[in-house]
């Protein structure tokens, strides 16, 4: 009863939609594709959204990393306007959530632009705790990358889920994968015990004749039980494979290399007088 109690728990928790999934970028910022701007993750804390929202400006103002890196690049203090907008759950060219903190660097003004990339928070402790991921420029004439929010992971988690568990751990499901896997190896391992408790009375059939007949019941009792215990098996492990091409995963960020070019003609001197210099930038 005890080992039917947990299988049945097991079950439940597989069977469990996936409820604000932390999202893949919590903690692990995705790779910028160029060097004029920063994915930075702040974590804030408010009684109400609301709150937690402004304070997560404050504490990105204050990042030492981010500020080490506006140093090392900022030059005039001035930079291009950034200008995005979410398409479809997507980010387009544009951005529209977009923060300007008023700060000084190396003793001059500056206006430090960022856009918010995405943001997940939860409650905890009586107050609001926030995630916040940004992309924020630390050059004069930042070029951001294309960053998508998405929930799709493609064929891989199908082919991890042989092994039972796996896809919906790489989706970001930890509980229910673990869930899957235990299930799967709880009625695997039922199977085996119910096969070796079969075996062992047919074996005492032969060496006790006279109590033939109960044994013989007990035997096919126990293979009863392997074969449920079987079907289980490959029913757990089917639907961990549905499951894994099925159930949206957490979101995460999929960054690409920026569509804008740009054509840049400046004056430059020489020893006659002076030429053009023509850049463009794909």
């Amino acid at each position: 009863m005890k080992r039917f109690n947990i299988l049945l728990l097991v079950l439940v928790l597989m069977a469990l939609p996936a409820f604000a999934l932390k999202p893949k970028w919590v903690g692990n910022t995705p790779k910028e594709l160029n060097n004029t701007y920063r994915f930075v993750e702040v974590v804030s804390y408010g009684n109400n959204i609301v709150v937690a929202r402004e304070n997560a400006v404050e504490v990105l103002a204050k990042n030492e990393q981010l500020l080490r890196a506006v140093t090392a690049n900022v030059e005039t203090g001035k930079l291009s306007h950034i200008d995005q907008k979410r398409v479809n759950g997507k980010l387009s060219e544009t951005i529209t959530t977009q923060v300007d903190i008023n700060m000084t660097v190396k003793g001059e003004a500056y206006r430090l632009q960022a856009a918010i990339v995405d943001e997940y928070s939860y409650r905890t402790q009586g107050s609001i705790k926030l995630h916040t991921l940004y992309m924020v420029a630390v050059t004069d004439n930042p070029i951001f990358d294309r960053a998508y929010l998405t929930t799709n992971y493609g064929a891989a988690p199908i082919a991890m889920s042989i092994i039972p568990g796996l896809g919906q751990i790489y989706k970001g499901s930890t509980v229910k994968g673990i869930s899957m896997f235990a299930g799967t190896a709880l009625c695997a391992g039922g199977a085996l015990l119910c096969e070796n408790q079969r075996s062992d009375y047919k074996n005492k059939m032969k060496e006790q004749p006279q109590f033939a007949k109960s044994y013989n019941t007990k035997a096919n009792n126990w293979e009863t039980g392997r074969n449920i215990c079987l079907g289980a098996t490959a029913a757990v492990w089917i639907y961990n494979i549905i499951d894994a091409a099925a159930a949206k995963g957490a979101r995460r960020v999929k960054v690409e290399k920026s569509r804008n070019r740009s054509l840049t003609i400046s004056p430059i001197p020489t020893s006659d007088g002076a030429a053009l210099s023509v850049v463009y930038q794909f």
